[in-house]
């Protein structure tokens, strides 16, 4: 069942009702409206959400000119899906009206591995996911989580990724291909998570089957001798539960989000990996708004959208780290030495990607030069 209107959405919907009946231009948008830029994007970001719902209930879809599906796959609970609500409130009052956003958590109509085919075929309009679902269509973009990059928290990775795009740096990268870009994330940080043996020494690994999505971090575990396998995050708590994996690479989010704390006791807290996240469009349902519709979206793009909910990931790593030691479970570091040994075995995975890759050593430059 739909949950009910925010007090502040309300408020927002407010303000438009009075500001149309005064003369304004709410929900009289056409293809031919002149291409003004909307107004300042500031009011419409949201910062630290506690977002617990949306506007459905307020009739916004029935006043609305266009409506957008957007698919997402973690839950409505999750930072990705309180995200994606707050982006479509945001949306929503910018275009005073005129657009609406369907947003569908949980991968009510796509499948962690299927949003990417449905944004790019028009079977949505919007979708939210990773790109390590998809190998061999993001090969750039992986560059972006080569193990032990010292980005300093997910909030410089983000900006850093979201700049490398804007660069024009991973345009080569298929999977973006038929659609517009609206933007480029990083998650959390990545710890090593296992589920009955603790990890002393990276030696420990040896043997071990781990969820590992993107190839740079399965070719990292397999300096180890443990096996990288790919799988959906909402297949993993069962995953870890019948011993199919051993633990995994996942940041925090993906920890609390899908409450992995529950069958996975030790978490080595090494910061492996930062994951990106892509929010895209459908090419031809951002051509077919009008200009004054698509200045919306546009405002809502690369740094606008970015500002939303820009600090949240790093906020709740704390709050996810409080209900793992709840729970019984451990987090800690290894030794100095242990560690090193992760960032000889990093470095020598990294120079092998960047030579089997064309273009991956100009987007590791610009990782470089952002850090």
């Amino acid at each position: 069942m739909k949950k009910k209107l925010m007090l502040v959405f309300a408020l927002v919907l407010a303000l438009s009702m009075v500001f149309a009946a005064c003369g304004g231009s709410g929900g009289s948008g056409t293809a031919d409206a002149p291409a003004d830029a909307p107004a300042d994007t500031g009011d419409a970001v949201v910062e630290d959400t506690g977002f617990d719902g949306d506007y459905y209930d307020s009739g916004a879809a029935s006043g609305a000119e266009v409506t957008l599906t957007l698919t997402q796959h973690d839950p409505d609970e999750s930072l990705p899906g309180k995200y994606c609500y707050a982006w479509a409130e945001a949306v929503y009052a910018q275009s005073e009206g005129r657009i609406y956003v369907d947003v569908n958590n949980g991968g009510a109509i796509a499948k962690p591995t299927e949003s990417l085919d449905k944004v790019k075929n028009g079977a949505v309009d919007l979708a939210w996911g990773l790109q390590s679902f998809y190998p061999g269509q993001f090969v750039l973009t992986d560059t972006l989580s080569i193990p032990m990059v010292p980005y300093t928290d997910s909030v410089q990775a983000s900006q850093i990724m979201e700049s490398v795009y804007e660069a024009g740096l991973l345009d080569g990268d298929s999977g973006y291909e038929g659609t517009k870009v609206l933007l480029i994330r990083s998650g959390n940080d990545a710890p090593i998570i296992t589920t009955g043996k603790k990890l002393e020494t990276a030696a420990d690994l040896r043997g071990m089957t781990l969820r590992g999505s993107a190839a740079p971090i399965q070719a990292f575990l397999s300096e180890f001798g443990a096996t990288g396998s790919g799988c959906p995050i909402n297949e993993l708590y069962q995953n870890l539960q019948n011993g199919q994996f051993n633990g995994a690479i996942t940041d925090w989010h993906g920890v609390d989000s899908f409450s992995l704390f529950e069958v996975a006791k030790y978490y080595a807290d090494e910061a492996i990996t930062y994951n990106t996240y892509y929010f895209l469009m459908n090419e031809a349902s951002y051509n077919k708004l009008s200009d004054e519709n698509k200045a919306v979206i546009d405002a809502l793009s690369g740094p606008g959208a970015l500002d939303i909910m820009l600090s949240d990931w790093e906020a709740m790593e704390s709050s996810t780290k409080d209900k793992i030691a709840g729970d019984g479970g451990e987090v800690y570091t290894l030794s100095a030495e242990e560690h090193q040994k992760l960032l000889d075995a990093a470095a020598k995975v990294t120079d092998a990607y960047l030579a089997a890759n064309s273009g991956a050593p100009e987007v590791y430059a610009a990782i470089q030069a952002g850090l």
